[in-house]
């Protein structure tokens, strides 16, 4: 295995991948940096969409970068292996939360912020920390690397941290698509704001786990060979799709969110809809 992952077989590949996602990044953030402007930079401090926000572009964006300067490929002689694999692990570990509270604050309000549903998420979220925390913290010191930091061997206990992200991505894709469903059943009305939040979460989903999903199977079935082929673009989808949740759901206009046609009982249901930091405020739509 050391042989197919030699310095000429990985790091000219590595390095196309690298720049590849940052290049990527770079392209997302010159056509949404209006949108940043207009819909994030002018909320108040306090708001916590702005900060989720703002996390998750441009440590997102330092991750990536980072993640081809100071490890494979940038042979940095001041940081070692096991510190490079570290960085990744981490920055994997913040993206992921980031994304993940964006996704609850959208689910909560889905809900109409009933207090029941704020425990679950909250064990929901504390639970998927711990696992992957539990599996990463095993995973940094019984890893072993080549002579560019490529990991040769890592422990499965690596797992743990795909299948806490797997495990919070899918309750949260699948409280959506329940209450979606319900709240269609019961109006019999397609409601713009519901449908982005359907279609978003459904996209963020499926985008994660094309990249989460081939590196758990190279963990599994080469025990760690080429997972650091995965790494830039698991974190440059990471930081692009949570921050495509929060400037979508800014787009939508009152109009959107509740349509002058709808009946009462339609009414009476999304108006207490209210997504934190959107344009649609429905709970001052009569």
């Amino acid at each position: 295995m050391d042989s197919v992952l030699s310095l000429s077989n990985v790091d000219r590949p590595i390095t196309g991948i690298s720049i590849s996602a940052i290049s990527f990044l770079f392209w997302e953030y010159c056509i949404t940096f209006n949108d940043e402007v207009e819909y994030i930079w002018s909320k108040p401090w306090k708001a916590p969409i702005k900060w989720l926000f703002l996390l998750t572009r441009y440590v997102g964006l330092g991750a990536v970068i980072g993640n081809r300067f100071t490890g494979i490929g940038g042979n940095n002689p001041t940081i070692s292996c096991t510190g490079f694999l570290i960085f990744q692990v981490t920055m994997s570990e913040f993206l992921v939360s980031f994304v993940e509270l964006i996704l609850m604050i959208r689910v909560h309000a889905l809900y109409n912020r009933d207090n029941r549903m704020a425990i679950l998420l909250a064990f929901v979220f504390v639970a998927g920390v711990v696992v992957a925390a539990i599996g990463l913290s095993s995973t940094v010191p019984n890893s072993h690397f080549n002579e560019i930091c490529a990991v040769v061997r890592i422990e499965t206990s690596l797992a743990y941290f795909s299948f806490s992200t797997v495990m919070v991505e899918g309750i949260l894709l699948v409280l959506t698509v329940v209450k979606c469903f319900r709240t269609f059943r019961e109006t019999r009305h397609s409601i713009p704001i519901i449908t982005l939040m359907l279609r978003d979460g459904t996209m963020c989903f499926l985008a994660i786990m094309t990249t989460l999903i081939p590196t758990s199977l190279f963990l599994v079935v080469k025990h760690g060979a080429f997972v650091s082929f995965m790494t830039p673009w698991f974190l440059a989808v990471l930081s692009c799709a949570g921050c495509r949740l929060i400037i979508n759901m800014q787009h939508l206009s009152p109009h959107d969110c509740l349509p002058q046609t709808a009946h009462q009982t339609f009414a009476m249901i999304t108006s207490q809809i209210l997504i934190e930091g959107t344009t649609c405020d429905l709970s001052d739509v009569d």
